[in-house]
């Protein structure tokens, strides 16, 4: 028998709109899910996951194979997501610790697909017990980055495995023998990416209740910024009754994990951290020590051989993946990463210089162009009507881009005394190549006025005269 206590905490954190993460813990399953692909479409996908995994774990203590209910769970998301163009793309990770129990040995199951994390904590030690399917933590292991990179890397968030993704998504799946006072920890990335190991470590020391310690991860988290939704449930094994030995003892291996973690450092600390038995653990130290120092020979002959074959230049060769399409059994279900140029630019003084020139140019043709225009605004004139005068302009009718028409001087010529045919052009502007030329047409305008007007006076004096003349010759006939 095992008895299990527990306890969730979760929160928005100090900069996101809504919490993404989803959970579940009932006693039988504990299952953390973080949502990605927008606003609404993380908050769907994930709370779909854990909405699976509560209907398929309500039923009875024989349970699901947990795998089989993981592809369910990653196809109810795809079908949905398909259902619903606007949630195209949306996506979970899932970090599950169920239990099971057969001929009366009680199991627990973990299974993990993104970077949402499982933790042990025993014997005053934490180990984590996932692997983080990120695009940086693929080029951690094959040796592209080093761990103080990948702290800081821009491709840090870029996720290689998540539910809702592929119909045929790849999952981790470990069986672990539980032991009396274990801790277990599930946790989305908004902690991970706020709290260290060692500080994770110092709160589970403690030995708080289960529900204090997991507000108290929150909290701290919030603390430390509070940059993303995170979620905590923490799971105490209580007590456990060990299984029945059977004849000549118990010599199975206690954890089955993934072949992607099956690297000589990681399986060593995940099979010491599950309870392996001494002896096979001694048998794969040993084995991983003869194997490590074999590595290290041939990768010292390939540099030295390669080093003489380039003239004494260094060559880099990578004792894990030698290629992007040759690479060692232990790694064969990792995908292949990016090159690093996909993600990481490397400082050229070339590209800086290009770019430097380039904004240069664009510079130098953006300040011609306007200066162009400038000038083309400030040597134009039009004459047109001010009011009821007639005036002369600097600039284009109606203005030209930004520069608007300025007033140079307002003549003494009326609207009135202007010929009725050319009020139209005047109102309209007419343009004029210098302020020269705008005053003579101006003086124009002013001398064809007077000469109407003289003609306009000539013809009434004739009249008037006229008028005298036939006056005086009707008076002498009389």
């Amino acid at each position: 028998m095992i008895s299990l206590s527990w306890g969730v905490a979760s929160d928005t954190g100090r900069i996101r709109k809504n919490n993404q993460d989803s959970y579940l813990a009932d006693g039988a399953v504990f299952a953390v899910a973080d949502g990605m692909g927008g606003h609404v479409g993380g908050e769907i996908a994930s709370k779909l996951a854990i909405d699976v995994f509560a209907e398929a774990y309500s039923q009875s203590q024989s349970r699901q194979n947990i795998v089989e209910v993981v592809q369910k769970a990653n196809t109810a998301i795809l079908s949905r997501a398909s259902a619903e163009p606007k949630l195209a793309g949306m996506g979970t990770t899932l970090c599950l610790l169920s239990v099971s129990e057969n001929d009366n040995r009680h199991q627990l199951h973990l299974v993990n697909v993104g970077d949402s994390r499982g933790y042990l904590f025993r014997n005053g030690e934490l180990y984590q017990l996932t692997d983080d399917h990120t695009l940086v933590s693929e080029m951690l292991k094959s040796g592209d980055i080093t761990r103080d990179q990948a702290g800081n890397h821009r491709a840090k968030h870029i996720l290689t495995r998540a539910l809702g993704v592929d119909p045929d998504v790849e999952v981790d799946h470990w069986k672990i023998e539980p032991k009396q006072n274990d801790l277990y920890l599930l946790c989305s990335d908004g902690l991970t990416n706020e709290m260290t190991d060692p500080e994770i470590g110092q709160v589970l020391s403690k030995r708080e209740p289960a529900e204090k310690m997991a507000q108290e991860l929150v909290k701290g988290a919030l603390s430390n910024g509070g940059s993303d939704n995170v979620t905590c449930i923490v799971v105490q094994v209580d007590s456990v009754t060990p299984p029945p030995l059977p004849p000549g003892g118990d010599k199975s291996r206690i954890v089955e994990l993934p072949s992607q973690t099956k690297m000589r450092e990681r399986l060593q600390n995940a099979t010491h951290s599950v309870g392996a038995d001494l002896a096979e653990r001694d048998r794969f130290i040993a084995a991983s020590q003869v194997q490590r120092e074999r590595d290290d020979e041939a990768r010292e002959r390939r540099t030295r051989e390669n080093s003489a074959k380039y003239g004494g230049g260094a060559v880099r060769v990578n004792p894990v993946i030698t290629s992007a399409t040759t690479r060692s059994p232990e790694l064969s279900a990792i995908p292949v990463p990016l090159p690093k140029r996909a993600t990481e630019r490397k400082f050229r003084i070339g590209s800086v210089l290009r770019s430097l020139v380039f904004l240069l140019i664009l510079a130098v043709v953006i300040f011609v162009g306007v200066s162009a225009v400038g000038i083309y605004a400030n040597h134009s004139y039009f004459v047109s009507l001010d009011k009821s005068k007639v005036a002369i302009y600097r600039g284009r009718p109606g203005g030209l881009l930004w520069y608007d028409p300025t007033l140079v001087r307002q003549t003494q010529v009326s609207a009135s005394q202007v010929a009725p045919y050319h009020l139209s052009d005047l109102q309209k502007g007419v343009i004029e190549p210098s302020l020269t030329a705008a005053s003579a047409y101006v003086n124009r305008l002013l001398n064809e006025s007077n000469q109407i007007s003289s003609v306009s006076t000539s013809s009434s004096t004739t009249s008037v005269l006229n008028s005298a003349t036939t006056t005086t010759l009707a008076g002498g006939s009389g």
